[in-house]
């Protein structure tokens, strides 16, 4: 939870590490971002009225056949009336993007020109950072020592320099004693050590060092910490990979990391393109002869989640494969990932290699402005993706068109950006020779089938005489947050069931002049914060009387509601069909009385002794 003081503590919001920044900041920076244009980013959004209006991307892989995630520019949120998911921007982007805390708001500062303020309270990262930093340290250190010769040697003849090899913090593991694991030992916890990834267990549940006798690429996320390594033999072993990664941690997931995005944003924060290559060495080789705005997946293919990163950095992308069969099965796999992020300013394209080539050694042999003309005339993602498209089938006959159009369908279905989409639609339909978009309206049609039970179930929880009157509060406190201070929140202050509205006054008393959005980011629990979501992105306007008059008036429901409670649940006990959880909330409305009746008395003790 978000605690408005001088210093806001990030701690538990990403459980990745702990930052403070100044509330003022935070209340500052959500208040100077559009949303609508972080989200038209993102997904594709519809204005009606005063608001936009988008297909949920939370629920139902984004393929809902009505749009019903409502973004409300004026108090910079946004709610799903489906599936209820509720936020701001830093909210949408850590949901959306996969990012930290910390991620979502450098680039959200990045955006409209802030700078995140550097100075730091003093707190401790987590320990499994505090390890992998630490194990940073060393390994550096050892590449820099007698024992690291040969992995030296082997980067001059690589032609990396000790420039080159200090940005990227190269490192060398060793294979003889004192190990890392023994180093470590004596600063931390051995649950913390087991938790790093940088060790294993043998047999005997001994602790042993998982990179031995190793080239070492620190793998660091936006920040800078190191959160897992990648490591290199440096002479061929027949029972060991040649590479070797961490495994993924508490503090590592690989499908959200890019080896070498830090370092390019330590170059240049917002690049005009990336490089997307595959191997660490191919990112540091091509830094090593100037292009330094490179990046190359962590331990894993490359994800839709590693795309969507690149593109909050740059709109302009470079996919740089071997051109073998493995090199265009992965450049495809890449253009499958990246068909639901398109949009009309994103500019993809790919660059194939001759077999037996890749980036580090074409920069090596032919330098970078040779490197750079491979940019120029690299391949569209639309020339990539219909080319393959028309590989399909034989496209003369009206069976091999059927099965290449059959291809095609659920690949377009992908794609969110309507304009683009659209495009799609013809250029398939023309190389098919027929009606494509009929195609796709049926299949969307079977696709986005939704139960009867389930639209009830929804209506029938928005229906909730408790879940308006509650909304009704929020509406009416987030348009004139004075009210906060009405004594009517009081006859409800000791039904534990609504403390959470009290809480949620209690903000706005704090301080009334918050933005709601920066109220909606300190409620902790996610329901409420749905509720509130969906009060924000109300078009009901209210003047201060009818507002203070419907505080007055929901809150009188929510106390009758406690009343029909307690005589429902009688009615229930005298039919004998108590469950024992109700038995309990029966007793707590009893006892919570003023004062008890004798049929009250003797109805605890019968329900005491059942």
């Amino acid at each position: 939870m978000l605690t408005q003081q001088k210093y806001l503590s990030i701690t538990g919001l990403t459980g990745l590490f702990n930052m403070s920044l100044p509330a003022s900041f935070i209340d500052r920076l959500i208040t100077s971002v559009n949303i609508v244009d972080v989200l038209s980013r993102r997904i594709s959004l519809e204005r009606r009225g005063n608001a936009y209006w988008a297909k949920c991307p939370f629920h139902g892989s984004g393929e809902e056949r009505t749009p019903s995630l409502k973004v409300y520019e004026e108090t910079g949120t946004y709610h799903c009336f489906a599936c209820k998911e509720s936020g701001n921007a830093i909210h949408f982007l850590r949901k959306h993007d996969g990012l930290d805390f910390m991620e979502a708001v450098e680039l959200l500062a990045s955006l409209v020109g802030m700078e995140v303020p550097k100075e730091q309270i003093k707190a401790d990262l987590t320990n499994t950072n505090n390890i992998n930093n630490r194990a940073e340290e060393i390994f550096y250190e050892q590449l820099k020592s007698s024992e690291g010769k040969d992995a030296v040697a082997y980067l001059k003849n690589r032609g990396i320099s000790g420039d080159t090899a200090k940005f990227f913090k190269l490192g060398y593991s060793k294979k003889t004693k004192p190990n890392l694991y023994e180093k470590l030992s004596k600063e931390f916890d051995q649950n913390d050590l087991d938790e790093s990834g940088l060790f294993g267990k043998n047999d005997n549940a001994e602790s042993y060092d998982r990179f031995r006798d190793r080239l070492m690429f620190p793998i660091r996320n936006i920040k800078g910490d190191s959160i897992a390594f990648g490591g290199r033999l440096l002479t061929e072993k027949n029972d060991q990979a040649k590479y070797l990664n961490s495994p993924e941690t508490k503090t590592y997931k690989k499908k959200y990391e890019l080896y070498g995005l830090y370092e390019i944003r330590k170059v240049n924060k917002r690049p005009e393109s990336i490089f997307l290559v595959e191997g660490y060495m191919d990112v540091i080789g091509l830094f090593q002869h100037g292009i330094k705005n490179s990046v190359a997946s962590s331990g894993t293919a490359f994800t839709v989640e590693q795309l969507r990163k690149i593109l909050n950095y740059s709109n302009t992308i470079y996919i740089v494969f071997d051109g073998d069969e493995a090199g265009q099965k992965a450049s495809w796999r890449a253009a499958e990932n990246a068909l639901s992020l398109l949009r009309e300013d994103t500019r993809i394209s790919f660059i194939f290699l001759d077999s037996g080539q890749d980036p580090d050694s074409f920069i090596a042999e032919k330098g970078k402005d040779e490197f750079l003309n491979l940019a120029k005339n690299s391949v569209s993602f639309s020339d990539f993706f219909l080319n393959t498209i028309k590989q399909q089938d034989d496209l003369s006959s009206i069976e091999g068109r059927s099965m290449v159009a059959k291809f095609a369908l659920p690949l377009v279905s992908k794609i969110n950006n309507e304009t683009l989409k659209q495009a799609y639609i013809n250029e398939i339909s023309s190389i098919c020779d027929l009606d494509f978009s009929k195609l796709l309206k049926g299949n969307k049609d079977i696709q986005n089938t939704r139960s009867f039970t389930e639209k009830e179930e929804i209506k029938k929880t928005s229906n909730s005489v408790i879940r308006k009157s509650v909304l009704g509060i929020f509406m009416s406190l987030i348009q004139y947050p004075k009210l906060a201070s009405l004594n009517e929140f009081g006859s409800i202050s000791s039904d534990n069931r609504f403390l959470f509205v009290n809480e949620v006054r209690d903000l706005y008393i704090e301080d009334n002049n918050s933005a709601a959005s920066i109220i909606l980011e300190k409620i902790p629990n996610e329901k409420i914060k749905n509720i509130f979501g969906e009060a924000l992105v109300s078009e009901i306007n209210l003047s201060e009387e009818d507002a203070a008059i419907m505080i007055k008036d929901c809150i009188d429901l929510i106390s009758q509601s406690s009343d029909k409670r307690e005589e429902f649940l009688r009615e229930k006990h005298q039919l004998k069909e108590l469950d024992s959880s109700e038995k309990r909330e029966l007793q707590q409305i009893i006892l919570k009385k003023d004062k008890m009746s004798l049929e009250d008395t003797d109805l605890i003790k019968n329900l005491s002794s059942n």
